[in-house]
């Protein structure tokens, strides 16, 4: 993986990229993370045959932050530079894989841009962009509460990463650090915008879509509501249903070999 930056927008964008192919694979990180949470998927990426993405997001890691946060800091925001960002790497056609927020940001290009292949999203109920939605696909809890928070103190890392990561990471992990780092506008904006509408119906999209989607979901996650997952009406769903597994909201880094196996087969079949 060579790490590099791009000029989107007006924006720097951290980018890892692995060139092997003209179809890539696009992965997008979760709220107040980094590109790195997806290092235990490098090695069977690479067996894949397909090119590699992974960025920072706007706000995140080693990317820019926002010019104008009320805009670029919701889901279409971020699908409008990502979607920039893989055209200016010339790739015509691409997988997503997107974890919490961005499955989010999965749905919004997956639902709205040809381009996109396939879908892969784990840690992220697709909703309505409403109060009543989100309320129907996430469970409220001190760590909920955190995730639109504008201003982190320490101890808001530590219990942010723990219930994102499955256990706590000390200070200096460096996904506690891009916690610390990341751009407080980044949550209250991504968090406010989506309240009131400002993006795709998921709920339609996934029942209206046709190009394959898999959600891989872990029953542990304290984020997301999995019986809530598990009613939705899915169009052309990997099969058949979500795919549980024993892990909580980062299931690629908390059980990366069973992850890997099932992001492996899906983009085996979605290619």
């Amino acid at each position: 993986m060579m790490l590099r930056t791009c000029l989107i927008n007006g924006l720097k964008i951290s980018l890892l990229e692995r060139r092997a192919g003209r179809t890539a694979v696009l992965l997008i990180h979760g709220n107040s993370s980094c590109k790195e949470v997806f290092a235990k998927q490098f090695q069977t990426l690479a067996r894949t045959g397909l090119s590699v993405v992974i960025p920072d997001l706007p706000g995140h890691g080693g990317s820019d932050d926002a010019r104008t946060p009320s805009a670029t800091y919701s889901f279409p925001g971020y699908a409008k530079v990502l979607g920039a960002l893989m055209h200016a790497l010339n790739y015509r056609t691409y997988h997503v894989v997107g974890w919490s927020l961005g499955g989010h940001i999965g749905l919004e290009m997956w639902a709205r841009d040809p381009s996109v292949k396939s879908l892969l999203v784990s840690g992220t109920p697709p909703i309505v962009l409403n109060g009543k939605g989100v309320q129907a696909g996430f469970r409220w809890n001190a760590a909920t509460s955190l995730a639109g928070k504008a201003q982190f103190g320490a101890d808001d890392v530590r219990r942010y990463v723990r219930a994102m990561m499955g256990r706590p990471l000390a200070p200096d992990h460096h996904l506690s650090r891009a916690a610390a780092r990341a751009d407080g506008r980044a949550r209250r904006w991504m968090v406010k915008n989506g309240m009131a509408g400002y993006g795709t119906n998921e709920v339609r999209a996934v029942f209206e879509t046709y190009r394959p989607l898999a959600v891989v979901q872990g029953v542990k996650d304290v984020f997301v509501r999995i019986a809530y997952l598990n009613s939705l009406d899915y169009q052309n769903i990997w099969t058949g249903s979500p795919v549980l597994i024993d892990a909580g909201h980062a299931a690629h880094w908390e059980t990366p070999a069973i992850f890997n196996e099932k992001m492996r087969a899906f983009l085996e079949y979605a290619n």
